[in-house]
């Protein structure tokens, strides 16, 4: 014999399902759709820093040897002579190349710089050339610039306009800060010529007196720190 609920009950069960399965489906619902949302991705970001490279094709070797007296020998009023060289900016950064005469002080002879205010010296820019063009330090390679460039301002009182004495290149070009602009905005692979030429002035105080002195060019990147925190 089959039980048959009461019609009340089977009524009440039958309402009951329905709703909870709609109360089901709502908490589910709102539990996986409580929001919009979106994303978008910049992936792949870096950072790099930039380099100052620079390079000269006499290395660390003198352009000068020995102390000034090149193929003269000992050198006498009005000797001259020029030397030349060749150097090569490969940096990534823009930057600004200077030169200037290093101080002694360490493996310096005595009385190193005793010929510094007789000997005049003139700093030429020539034409930029490409990396493999050779420069030899007896000028054969360099080119002038159709109108000549000093890149040292005139100073009176020394023979040629267009030079200065050791005496005075040493003195105030002694540091990158006080350094001689070579090439102001240098972009990368840019080979540079110059060529330093002396004169010994003629003055009987030159006599048996000696100088040496350290030729150095500096590029720092030029330009703004760029980026914010």
């Amino acid at each position: 014999m089959r039980y048959r609920a009461p019609r009340a009950r089977r009524t009440a069960l039958s309402v009951a399902v329905p709703v909870g399965l709609v109360t089901s489906l709502a908490l589910t619902w709102g539990a996986t759709h409580a929001a919009f949302s979106a994303t978008t991705h910049n992936p792949g970001n870096s950072w790099e820093t930039g380099t100052v490279d620079l390079d000269n094709n006499a290395k660390v070797g003198a352009v000068f040897t020995p102390l000034f007296s090149a193929e003269d020998g000992l050198l006498k009023p009005g000797s001259t002579g020029s030397r030349c060289i060749r150097i090569d900016y490969t940096g990534s950064l823009e930057a600004e190349i200077r030169m200037y005469i290093e101080p002694d002080g360490t493996g310096s002879p005595a009385g190193a710089e005793d010929l510094d205010p007789y000997l005049v010296m003139s700093i030429e820019r020539g034409v930029d050339v490409d990396p493999e063009t050779e420069v030899a330090v007896d000028c054969s390679g360099f080119t002038p610039r159709a109108t000549a460039t000093f890149l040292d301002r005139t100073h009176p009182g020394v023979p040629d306009a267009t030079s200065r004495t050791l005496a005075h290149l040493r003195t105030e070009h002694r540091d990158f800060g006080s350094g001689i602009v070579v090439e102001p905005a240098a972009t990368e692979n840019t080979s540079m010529t110059l060529r330093i030429t002396y004169v010994l002035a003629d003055n009987d105080d030159a006599q048996g007196k000696l100088s040496e002195a350290t030729f150095t060019w500096e590029a720092r990147n030029t330009g703004e720190a760029g980026g914010t925190p």
